[in-house]
């Protein structure tokens, strides 16, 4: 049996989350492709959540905003149609956090997926043409996601409030 894998994701807020889910799960229908909950990867992939665990109890964030420095598309299936995120010092401090203590290089380029699918260019090309976002994001939590199987299976196992206080 494979080792299970988990990833480390910024959630956004519940009312952000609603308004991404209103773009991701058409798009998912549409495409016949997985749908999946908002997020930004902060780091993957990790076979240690306990460690991630204790990184994410120390924690002394409050909610912040992230703003979207445009929409885009690659060929990485992760990465299929993307609102790509300005970064900033709470995701560079958080990024760096797991970093430190998982001793392994993530190539962390902040963004939010809205779909999985391998899709040819002129399709990812009208799909963002015809896509509005808003420009900026609430992140309100930070949670480990078991992500070793297929992403209609992929699980929160484990999610903690960014403190407003």
């Amino acid at each position: 049996m494979n080792q299970p894998n988990y990833s480390i994701w910024l959630l956004p807020s519940e009312t952000d989350k609603l308004y991404l889910s209103q773009t991701i799960q058409p798009l998912g229908k549409k495409y016949d492709a997985p749908v999946f909950d908002p997020h930004c990867t902060l780091f993957s992939p990790i076979t240690d959540p306990e460690s991630a665990k204790t990184i994410i109890d120390q924690l002394n964030f409050k909610p912040f905003e992230v703003t979207m420095s445009g929409l885009n598309q690659s060929d990485n299936i992760w990465k299929t149609l993307f609102i790509e995120l300005e970064n900033n010092a709470q995701m560079t401090i958080l990024n760096q956090l797991f970093s430190q203590t998982i001793d392994f290089e993530y190539d962390f380029q902040p963004h939010i997926s809205l779909i999985y699918k391998e899709l040819n260019m002129n399709t990812k090309k009208t799909v963002i043409e015809k896509l509005i976002v808003k420009n900026s994001y609430r992140m309100g939590s930070i949670a480990i996601v078991d992500t070793s199987g297929p992403v209609e299976d992929w699980k929160i196992v484990y999610e903690v409030k960014l403190s407003p206080g």
